[in-house]
């Protein structure tokens, strides 16, 4: 494909470009931004890897080199005098990058933007660049044997060894909850720059607040230059503008612009207030840089108390309980990364009432389009660096590679509002005493991880100097090695006893969290997910498909047990998919209400995980499919802005209310005792004054074990009755009860909108549209006779409307009828 040099002097060579193969055949086309598998699953030269056990059939397409290649004019004249400078980036990962024959670069770090200087090797007329990709788990291989001891890697995630010793994501070699694909390609746009005399290389937008409410907006700015030249720089942002005549050495020259912005609107999380954003560009001549600014305040609060310590997100003034879910790669494939899915994912998470997206140290820092939107719509982002559960190498080569990643990265970032913590990695802390290497010999793997830790922690404070460092997830406090799994008094914590350790949903009562940044429990897809991947005689929870698509060994025993634990017996698949995923929602509930009544001890709760990179039985509460789990519908409800804490225990009923608004709330709650009939048995009055940001005592009441009643509980919120609110409990686990075969019906009411009704009590009623990719406003309650609910669904963009007969309906007592 040809492209030709516009006007203004940036050539974008996105598009179509050739593949061909190690011995130079060429296979077909290959977009770009894009991937090698994408391609080829295009060309029709591979399956699905997605599909039932193809997976393991692609293995070979990331154990090759493969080479892209493209053409583009420059017009006479055009590059005389000019700095010409290919930039590339999210390059995966080792690569050769040739124009005109010519070896211009060679690259090894996924992680960074490269800025090729191609001067002598452009020409006039046609172009001809290639990039020629080499296997990524063969280099990973040879750097491991050149190190001066063996560094431990991810056993139990990674089917690629010694993935650790690359800056590549840890995830595609394979990880508890997706496949082993070793993709390569290029991820962002590739653009030719013929520059005049100089350029940007980075924009950092630094805020200043006074008391007064006024704010000072500092741009950093970082000018190169092939040789010393000068050149205009201009800063605006709110309609104001600064400018400098600046003098540039050869190499790089920093720059401080500074404006008076009066008195903005202040950015807030989501759920607490608006996000106005405004507009600041830095610009010399041929090249200006862009960002979004969102004026805030932001700091974490770790001060010390009687239980340890605290983990506060306060934003301009206000203590933030971080509600939300942890962020995999939105796909194994990354050319199925788009801005469209995306949006879907991280509305999905304000829908259900998230503030805060924790970016997984085991994939890669995000794309731009994940971080507008986080920008966009109020998500605070506890941003990972990209290290996961293993450990890393010390070497002077390793560490200097990863401090260029960092400064990088931190730059391209730190200007967002939504940035809100940088953390040094995932659980390569606790790594050291997974492995028998760290376990044998913990002083050199302590001092091998403190080197790489205080080089993350060095290039956040040089170069971010406005923003808190974290050491580690899950972390004490800072040089603080402790067990951050079961030590609940500071820090953050990731408690997996429950699903790692099979434990009762209740085991989530047992710990405090002070911030608790991990934990979770699987359950299998939606039928719609589970239909891309399986045939149906393949629907069964241990068929070898089935199986093939659950990457934590034990995961699909797990579910069986607890579900036998706490439920009958399902009929069928469909009972048997609906019951996993009611448990699971089940269980993260519990642990959130509690946690959220522990509040303002307790302030944070990222449940592991929002997103799936493929169709599988996972962690998440949106499946590859987009389709919302069972689980998401009830975070909507137990993140909600004011929200009930009930818990039965030794006989007695006690209810807590939770207020996460800015002023006081009035609360009416009302609790009846039902027959499994739905007789009311008893009824209780209460009411609360529940106070800014707290979470208070509403009452208590006898509960005795029994399997012949349940209790229901709503309320009305300053005089408003709030669905959300409504709690169904019984007092004891769900099979030892004889629930009726209720009837439930579903009409439609208009174009979207549908009326379920029961002639009994209906528990857990869900609705599902399982060929209409999109969800229901709210879904998997309690329906009783006489108060019908009232649905919507809402289509993900360009789906039809569903019809009554289009939706399924399930419910706890027809499992196993």
């Amino acid at each position: 494909m040809n492209a030709s040099l516009p006007a203004d002097t940036h050539l974008p060579l996105a598009g179509a470009w050739t593949l061909a193969d190690a011995e130079g055949t060429v296979l077909g086309d290959c977009a770009i931004p894009g991937d090698v598998h994408s391609a080829l699953l295009a060309l029709g030269r591979i399956p699905d890897p997605m599909v039932g056990r193809n997976e393991a059939l692609v293995q070979w397409v990331g154990e090759a080199a493969w080479e892209i290649s493209r053409t583009f004019d420059i017009p006479r004249g055009a590059a005389a005098g000019r700095w010409a400078v290919l930039e590339l980036e999210f390059v995966d990962t080792f690569a050769e990058v040739m124009l005109n024959g010519d070896v211009v670069a060679r690259l090894e770090s996924s992680f960074i933007r490269h800025r090729i200087d191609v001067t002598k090797a452009l020409v006039e007329g046609s172009n001809k660049l290639r990039i020629r990709f080499s296997p990524a788990g063969a280099e990973a291989t040879a750097r491991a044997a050149r190190q001066p001891f063996p560094i431990p890697w991810s056993v139990s995630n990674n089917k690629v060894p010694d993935l650790n010793m690359i800056r590549k994501a840890q995830c595609h070699g394979g990880w508890d909850w997706g496949p082993c694909l070793m993709v390569t390609g290029i991820y962002a746009d590739p653009v030719l720059h013929l520059y005049e005399a100089a350029r940007i290389e980075s924009v950092q937008i630094r805020q200043r607040h006074a008391v007064d409410g006024s704010v000072k907006a500092i741009a950093e700015i970082e000018l190169v230059a092939p040789a010393p030249t000068s050149v205009p720089v201009e800063f605006t942002l709110g309609g104001k503008a600064a400018t400098s005549e600046i003098a540039v050495a050869a190499g790089t020259t920093r720059v401080f612009l500074e404006l008076d912005v009066g008195k903005p609107s202040l950015w807030w999380p989501a759920g607490h207030g608006a996000q106005p954003l405004y507009e600041a560009v830095v610009s010399i001549p041929d090249d200006s840089v862009a960002r979004k600014v969102g004026f805030r305040t932001l700091e974490v609060v770790t001060a010390k108390d009687e239980a340890g310590a605290s983990m506060i997100f306060r934003v301009n003034g206000v203590d933030i309980f971080a509600k939300g879910a942890n962020w995999i790669p939105a796909d194994a494939l990354p050319s199925r990364i788009t801005p469209g899915r995306i949006r879907a994912l991280l509305s999905a998470a304000v829908e259900a009432n998230m503030n805060m997206i924790r970016v997984w140290g085991g994939g890669f820092y995000e794309f731009d389009a994940f971080y507008d939107l986080c920008d966009e719509l109020g998500l605070l982002v506890w941003q990972d660096m990209m290290f996961s559960c293993s450990q890393y190498p010390s070497t002077p080569e390793f560490l200097e590679q990863v401090d260029g990643e960092l400064r990088y990265q931190i730059k391209r970032l730190s200007s967002r509002p939504s940035i809100a913590l940088w953390c040094g990695d995932n659980e390569v802390v606790g790594s050291l005493t997974w492995y028998e290497l760290s376990r044998n010999n913990r002083d050199r793997y302590l001092v091998n991880y403190d080197r790489l830790n205080r080089i993350i922690d060095r290039a956040v404070v040089e170069t971010d100097p406005d923003r808190r460092f974290w050491p580690s997830s899950p972390c004490n406090g800072d040089l603080d090695y402790g067990d951050a799994w079961h030590d609940d008094g500071s820090g953050d914590m990731h408690f997996w006893d429950v699903w790692h350790s099979n434990k009762n949903f209740e085991h989530y009562y047992t710990v405090k969290p002070r911030f608790c940044s991990e934990f979770g429990f699987q359950s299998f897809p939606s039928m719609t997910g589970i239909r891309s991947f399986a045939k149906p005689n393949d629907w069964n929870a241990t068929a070898p498909v089935m199986e093939f698509h659950q990457r934590d060994g034990a995961g699909n025993s797990r579910i069986i047990d607890t579900m036998a634990r706490y439920f009958r017996v399902p009929s069928g698949f469909e009972q048997f998919v609906f019951l996993s995923q009611l448990q699971q929602a089940l269980a993260i509930e519990t642990a959130v209400r509690y946690w959220r009544s522990l509040k303002p001890h307790s302030m944070g709760a990222l449940y592991w995980q929002l997103n799936d990179v493929w169709p599988a039985v996972s962690w998440s509460s949106i499946d590859h499919t987009l389709a919302w789990k069972t689980l998401h519908y009830h975070a909507k409800r137990f993140f909600a802005p004011v929200a009930l804490a009930a818990r039965i225990e030794a006989g007695a009923l006690t209810l807590r209310a939770i207020n996460d608004r800015h002023a006081e709330v009035r609360l009416n709650v009302r609790i009846r005792t039902l027959d499994l009939g739905g007789a009311l048995l008893a009824e209780r009055m209460a009411e609360a004054r529940l106070p800014p940001d707290r979470a208070v005592d509403v009452f208590a009441m006898e509960a005795p074990a029994a399997d012949d009643r349940f209790y229901f509980i709503d309320a009305l919120v300053d005089g408003v009755a709030d669905p959300a609110l409504q709690i169904m409990m019984f007092p004891n686990v769900p099979k030892r009860f004889d629930m009726p075969a209720a009837k439930v019906s579903l009409s439609q009411v208009e174009e979207g909108r549908f009326k379920l009704e029961s002639d009994a009590p209906a528990f857990y009623v869900r609705a599902e549209a399982p060929a209409f990719p999109g969800h229901f406003d709210d879904t998997s309650f309690l329906v009783l006779p006489g108060e019908p609910r009232t649905i919507t669904f809402k289509p993900e963009t360009g789906v039809a409307m569903p019809s009554a007969a289009d939706i399924a309906v399930h419910h706890l007592g027809a499992t196993y009828r």
